[in-house]
């Protein structure tokens, strides 16, 4: 192993590897596929992914790039979570990290009594209750299930519709009256593209957009067994290059290397404001590099919370907290550490900037 970086630059690497040095000027579609998906269980924490990452993108954009455009999709993929995806890719992805996920839910099925008949069931009305109307609310489905006698209430609608998601029968559709709804994804989408080696693309993806990275960090992003992990490495082994983080194995793409001295040079602090549940801190399986450990519990609490936090240089030192009223937006930033006043500066110009995402009037504080 000839290369060694010590975890600074690993942390710029990584900040470009996400497009968190610097904006990046490309489309919604372009910005979900570069870093692989973008977490979705907070409609705009989802949105907030993008703006920290592509240059003059609103929360608008993103909807119109999800509804009008269908160039993403949002569904249930990776570890039976919610995110957006590239419409294109979106049926070979579900194909390869559908059936572990379903898997991982069934004892609680069993505990639910979504026995495989009952599934079945509710899969034959709900296609057809979408065929008629196209597009139906969580509720409005409930109601047809319940019409037949089927789960109806409590935490078998989610986990019914998780699964029919994961088996690429539906996805999420337009908003209606603040309302998310389900569509037959056939119906919302074109029919996509494939890949030859769907497991070595989503490894390559993956890699090139959170490098530098591990195999166990991969596998603890996408959800897929050890086993798959290590055949989908192998498949783009030539591909990646080799390098030490303070004496842990871990993998870039042989095309990113020049960016190896860059990093090293870089002394511009990138002072970033992440949404809840951002890519940057679900995308490892060990969080050192980014949170330290005594800070873990204030970035991650429990109960799969990840709090909106603020990075410099791709290290947690805030999290903060917004209020909506009306028109305006005030945010709460809590620091874990004295702020520089240029660190203040470049918060500061963040706030003003998510503002001008979500065409708020929007103010902010140290709490």
């Amino acid at each position: 192993m000839g290369i060694s970086l010590t975890g600074v630059v690993a942390r710029r690497l990584r900040l470009r590897s996400q497009h968190l040095d610097e904006r990046a000027t490309i489309d919604v579609k372009e910005l979900v596929r570069s870093i692989a998906a973008v977490q979705a269980q907070d409609t705009l924490a989802e949105s907030l992914a993008v703006r920290v990452r592509a240059d003059c993108a609103t929360e608008d954009a993103v909807e119109e790039a999800r509804v009008r455009d269908r160039s993403v999709v949002r569904t249930w993929a990776m570890r039976g979570t919610l995110h957006l995806l590239p419409a294109e890719d979106v049926r070979w992805i579900l194909r390869l990290v559908g059936p572990t996920a379903v898997r991982k839910f069934q004892r609680r099925h069993r505990e639910l009594g979504l026995t495989p008949k009952v599934y079945s069931q509710a899969v034959t009305v709900m296609v057809q209750a979408l065929e008629e109307s196209g597009a139906l609310t969580r509720r409005r489905i409930a109601d047809r299930w319940a019409e037949h006698g089927l789960p109806a209430e409590g935490q078998a609608v989610p986990h019914l519709l998780c699964q029919a998601s994961l088996e690429g029968i539906i996805c999420f559709g337009p908003t209606v009256e603040g309302q998310g709804t389900h569509v037959l994804l056939d119906s919302w989408l074109d029919d996509g593209t494939e890949a030859a080696d769907p497991g070595g693309e989503l490894a390559r993806r993956y890699v090139s957009a959170y490098a530098p990275t591990t195999m166990e960090d991969y596998a603890t992003w996408s959800g897929l067994p050890s086993a798959e992990v290590r055949k989908a490495f192998d498949s783009i082994s030539d591909d990646l290059l080799e390098v030490d983080v303070d004496g842990t194995l871990m993998w870039m793409p042989n095309a990113n290397a020049g960016l190896l001295d860059v990093a090293v040079a870089d002394e511009k602090p990138a002072i970033k404001m992440l949404g809840a549940f951002d890519p940057y801190l679900l995308g490892y399986r060990n969080r050192d590099l980014g949170v330290g450990t005594e800070l873990l519990k204030r970035v991650h609490p429990g109960g799969g919370v990840i709090r909106p936090t603020i990075l410099v240089d791709g290290r947690a030192i805030a999290t903060w907290t917004r209020k909506r009223t009306g028109r305006k937006l005030s945010i709460t930033v809590s620091p874990f550490e004295l702020l520089s006043g240029e660190v203040l500066s470049g918060i500061d110009e963040e706030v003003q900037d998510i503002g001008r995402f979500l065409g708020l009037d929007v103010e902010w504080a140290a709490g």
